[in-house]
């Protein structure tokens, strides 16, 4: 029999036997429980707008912690999650499309392509660009 370590979604530690298969403890718990919420509430929101919702919460946490939970604008507390192309110009939920954000960047940015946002530095946004792209391929060879 192999043993496979499982590793908490939140801070990736080793998660210890008996122990949930998602979180190393009880705050971690409780964020996952939080996150989870959130995506639910876009999912929602992506059913009453007919629009795709593909984010599972483990691809979100995979995201928060490539940005250690931060904003992945300004690296500030994050508070939100942010369609990096907004939903209304034909941007979905999914890995691919997704970041943290706080909700001062959030608003900075608006509901604007990543091409037209001024308020925030050209670089920061390729930079989340690649990222994004990076999570898209690496979720499209998962999905064949």
């Amino acid at each position: 029999m192999v043993y496979i370590e499982k590793r908490c979604w939140v801070c990736n530690k080793v998660i210890i036997w008996g122990q949930s298969d998602t979180a190393c403890k009880m705050q971690c718990r409780d964020r996952l429980y939080a996150e989870s919420y959130r995506i639910e509430r876009h999912k929602e929101a992506s059913y009453i707008r007919n629009r795709p919702c593909r984010l599972q919460l483990g691809e979100w946490a995979e995201t928060l912690r490539h940005y250690k939970w931060r904003c992945a604008f300004c690296k500030g507390p994050f508070e939100s999650l942010d369609h990096f192309v907004p939903v209304s110009k034909g941007g979905a939920t999914w890995v691919g499309n997704v970041v943290p954000a706080c909700l001062q960047c959030q608003i900075a940015k608006g509901n604007l392509l990543p091409q037209e946002v001024e308020a925030i530095p050209q670089e920061i946004i390729e930079r989340i660009a690649r990222y994004l792209q990076r999570r898209a391929q690496s979720s499209l060879k998962q999905a064949h």
